[in-house]
């Protein structure tokens, strides 16, 4: 009798517990918060962290954690912060209060006069803040020294206040004055933060800061008109030197990192600043030197410099990289008026770029221009680049023998339907500018080798890895032999497959490349064969990736005391581990538990590590090491108030398509989950997602898709099943793959069948809008951008790249593999528009009017065929959005409307006014038609 009186009240409990708990709604999303950037100091002391709203409504902080004493220091809305080398001062921004922000905008003040970012030091021996500065717009602090440079905007307005006079008698008003001095233009601090001292830089334009070095640079310009000069100030003494001064104009202020050499752009006086010509200038020494003129000197003939890009020093000041162009003389007729100027598009069929391109790219190719430097020690200038080339890319310190110059022109035409792109690369000699054809038609751009002797590349025909001796160009297959493919084996793509990937190089220059499970470690010489250093991947299913760790260059394999880091992602559970490989021998770090591990970050020179760890009913908390990974502690805490609410499982599911294909998908589970009830259920889908898993889902407004969190906290089930393809076959694969899984899934007996519904975004959008044409097994649909007619949409633009739509269609993820005419069956067949007359489920979409990759009309085409044939449909198109919804008031707008859709048939819940009765034009934005219909 007592066991079943606990057994009773233990069920009682759990049941309290659930009825205790929330239901996710759409007024919740704003109490989730993310983490955004997170650094760890030098040498390990400090780990910042910024955490900001899931939505942007609403405040944030940032959090400073002291490694040391593990105290946490914690500022309202602080952001940007950077730490002092001796790691004694973090310096920050603060953003105004959110609602601040949004009361001064709907007052409608001025934007100078609004609330601006404030700039805090705090003192990290002290934990307290040492010192604030007001109205900042941006600070840069010095890498090893101890100054910040803060820009600040001008001081507000002041208003005039007027005084009444006392005892009814009547005086003259006047203005009470403030003692605080104005300051009418925008200015810059240089600021000490060991002694907290400050120098004020009057009518500041802009600055450049030596990461390395106590020297300042900065130019001046008047309120209006001219600008001043350019200066340089030590930051040891406070001293001022005037460099330059008497030019119309100064732009582009660089230094090197020491601070030895600056380097600027000049022109001279002119009353048209559209038609400034400008110079290069070179500082170094207390001399000053002119590298380049406007009569051409250094440069090529009917050259001129480019005011556009930026002159910039290799990473020991050995060369100064700078931008020049032919002389563009082409001028407006300014005897017409506007009015009389004709505005058109000339498309032309052998144009290398079709204008929606060159509109997309406009400013791109307004700008170009062609790289060349200047040699300090030489005196001399070398072009390495002509007009028949993309660009040139160098080694990370630009300062090697060689550069690889890319020339895509000759392969233009064809980027409209094939792919890989082509192109050409040459190995140019950085030391004389001549330039030899190196690979022709390639399909992947090489990577150059840490000691700039070799490039490494992936030949896409060959589907190997081969390298490139620059002296010579000789090239030598690094793969063959091996015994695994190093491309994609799974790829079900009609084009040639790409590579798994690189990794990177080792400490000896090793390149690090993958396979489907592994890394090679392979020399760049060819003279030894490769190894596979992680030896049991393909063995024990999973897949190992070298760790990088080093932001300046990611290219750079890490270790961890002397042992080369690896992550392992099991394919079996989905979780991930860290392991340290060193003379053959694999060490677990970290074991792959029940968690998906990412964002790794390192300190520069100690070996203390951050992490964050997270699976779908755990946040992505930081957590910090500092003895090898042994032991770990959990730094933050972000989203404490989940325990308040409803939540959910995620679990692998596994079954068998209908023509035999082992298939892998996710279904999530309400927490409270009974086997024995029936669950509505939403499957969503996009080529493979099984591997996410583990991964976390925020409550948070859709900008296309259905969030899993919310629904399983509302008693829903959501289904995403993996799905393969097969050339010419995309409709009829999904079907193969989402229906066989939704049929598999019903077997389990928790299913509703009679309320299931479908939802998918863009290609998902597409795969949804087919299957409705060919099952009506669903009872209602949810399309976002969705292609409905391949035939039109060929010959489309994605209008935000500017590119014509048939390599998709032909080559990519389409996967017809055949172009209109060769394959117009196969458009016929794939496009739901074709379909329509079979359709029973209700289907809302939505389908933008500024989307840059699906064209707008495709929704259209969609929702008027559905019209014409009275099947129930809705459009939702957001004015001014892209492809996915990026403003919070639409993605909010977006998740309200979904779900009534779908709780009104999967539920039975009433409809809204917006589904029943429509919203007239003349109502939009004033009545929104949530209001239920209960009619």
């Amino acid at each position: 009798m007592i066991r079943k009186i606990t057994l009773l009240a233990v069920l009682f409990s759990v049941s309290f517990v659930f009825s205790q708990k929330k239901a996710i709604s759409h007024d919740d999303y704003d109490l989730w918060k993310n983490i955004g950037n997170t650094q760890i100091s030098d040498k390990g002391k400090l780990m910042i962290s910024t955490v900001v709203t899931t939505t942007g409504r609403g405040d944030g902080y940032l959090m400073i954690y002291n490694t040391d004493t593990k105290s946490k220091f914690v500022f309202h809305n602080g952001y940007d912060a950077s730490v002092s080398a001796d790691e004694n001062y973090v310096v920050f921004k603060r953003k105004p209060k959110y609602q601040d922000v949004r009361k001064e905008k709907k007052k409608k003040v001025k934007k100078d006069d609004r609330e601006k970012d404030m700039l805090f030091v705090y003192d990290v021996k002290n934990n307290r803040i040492s010192d604030s500065v007001s109205r900042v717009k941006k600070y840069e602090l010095s890498e090893k020294g101890a100054w910040a440079v803060i820009e600040k905007f001008k001081n507000k307005k002041e208003k005039k206040k007027k005084e009444k006079g006392e005892e009814g008698d009547k005086k003259k008003d006047t203005v009470k004055k403030k003692k605080s001095k104005v300051f009418e233009q925008d200015y810059a601090l240089v600021y000490n933060l060991k002694t907290g001292g400050k120098d004020t830089l009057h009518q500041i334009k802009d600055f450049a800061l030596a990461e390395e070095g106590p020297s300042l640079y900065y130019s001046l310009k008047k309120k209006k008109g001219s600008d001043i000069g350019v200066y340089a100030y030590d930051l040891e003494s406070g001293a001022k030197k005037m460099i330059d001064t008497g030019k119309y104009a100064y732009d582009k202020l660089i230094t090197d990192k020491e601070g030895k050499q600056f380097a600027y752009m000049a022109a001279k006086d002119s009353t048209e600043t559209d038609s400034l010509k400008f110079e290069l200038y070179h500082y170094t020494g207390n001399t000053l030197n002119k590298l380049t003129d406007i009569s051409g000197k250094n440069l090529k003939k009917d050259w001129e410099l480019s005011k556009d890009i930026s002159p910039y020093f290799s990473e020991t000041g050995k060369r100064l990289f700078f931008y020049s162009r032919p002389e563009i003389n082409l001028q407006k007729d300014t005897t017409l008026l506007d009015e009389e100027v004709p505005q058109v598009d000339v498309w032309n069929w052998k144009d290398e770029l079709i204008q929606p391109e060159q509109k997309s790219r406009f400013k791109q190719l307004k700008e170009r221009a062609f790289v060349s430097y200047y040699s300090p020690e030489s005196k001399r200038v070398t072009h390495l680049q002509d007009e028949d080339m993309d660009f040139v890319f160098f080694d990370r310190e630009g300062e090697n023998r060689f550069a690889i110059g890319v020339n895509s022109i000759p392969y233009s035409i064809q980027r409209s339907w094939e792919s890989p792109w082509r192109r050409d690369f040459y190995v140019i000699d950085a030391n004389t500018g001549q330039k030899h054809l190196a690979l022709s038609k390639a399909g992947n751009q090489p990577v150059l080798s840490p000691d700039g002797n070799y490039a490494l590349y992936y030949d896409v025909d060959a589907k190997h890895w081969f390298s490139i001796r620059l002296s010579d160009r000789s090239k030598t297959n690094l793969t063959d032999g091996l015994g695994v493919p190093f491309y994609d084996e799974d790829d079900d793509h009609p084009s040639l497959p790409p590579s798994h990937g690189f990794g990177g190089f080792d400490a000896d220059g090793n390149a690090l490349i993958y396979d489907k499970y592994d890394v090679w470690k392979i020399a760049l010489d060819g003279k030894t064969k490769g190894v596979n250093i992680s030896a049991n991947g393909r063995k024990d299913n999973i897949v190992y990736r070298v760790l990088n760790l080093d932001p300046e260059n990611r290219r750079k394999a890490s270790y961890l005391n002397k042992e080369l880091l690896l992550t392992g992602f099991d394919k079996t559970t989905k979780a991930s581990g860290l392991y340290s490989l060193r003379k053959g021998k694999m060490r677990e770090r970290m074991k792959a538990g029940e968690y998906l591990v990412s964002g790794y970050v390192k300190a520069k020179d100690a070996e203390v590590y951050g992490f964050r760890k997270q699976n779908f009913t755990t946040y992505p908390d930081l957590y910090l090491s500092k003895d090898s990974f042994r032991t770990s502690n959990k730094v933050t805490d972000v989203n404490p108030q989940q325990k308040d609410f409803k939540w959910g499982t995620a679990e692998l599911f596994s079954w068998k398509a209908y023509d035999g294909t082992e298939l892998e998908g996710i279904i999530y589970k309400p927490e409270n989950f009974d086997p024995s009830k029936k669950y509505p259920v939403i499957t969503y889908f996009y080529e493979k997602r099984s591997d996410t898993y583990r991964n976390y889902r925020s409550p948070q407004p859709s900008a296309s898709t259905v969030n899993s969190s919310y629904l399983v906290s509302n008693d829903y089930i959501m289904f995403v099943p993996d799905i393969v393809y097969k050339d010419g076959k995309p409709g009829p694969s999904a079907y193969n793959c989402i229906v066989s899984g939704v049929d598999a899934l019903v077997k389990e007996g928790y299913i509703d069948t009679d309320n299931m519904a479908l939802q998918g975004q863009s290609w998902g959008g597409y795969q949804v809008a087919y299957l409705i044409t060919v099952t009506d097994k669903f009872k209602a649909a949810m399309a976002g951008a969705p292609v409905s007619n391949m035939t039109s949409a060929y010959g489309g633009i994605r209008w935000q790249s500017g590119l014509s739509r048939a390599f998709q269609y032909e080559r990519t993820q389409s996967r017809l593999g055949k172009n209109l005419w060769e394959g117009f069956d196969l458009y016929i067949e794939n496009s739901p528009l074709f379909g329509i007359p079979k359709i029973k489920t209700p289907l809302l979409m939505m389908h933008n009017d500024n989307d840059g990759a699906v064209p707008y009309y495709q929704g259209i085409e969609m929702f008027m065929g559905m019209r014409r044939l009275q099947k129930p449909a809705w459009l939702l198109v957001y004015n001014d959005e892209a492809h996915n919804l990026r403003n919070v008031k639409n993605r909010q707008d977006l998740s309200i409307r979904m779900m009534q859709f779908f709780d009104h048939y999967l539920k039975g819940e009433p409809a809204p006014k917006w589904m029943t009765k429509g919203v007239p034009r003349t109502e939009k934005g004033i009545d929104f038609g949530y209001d239920l219909d209960k009619e």
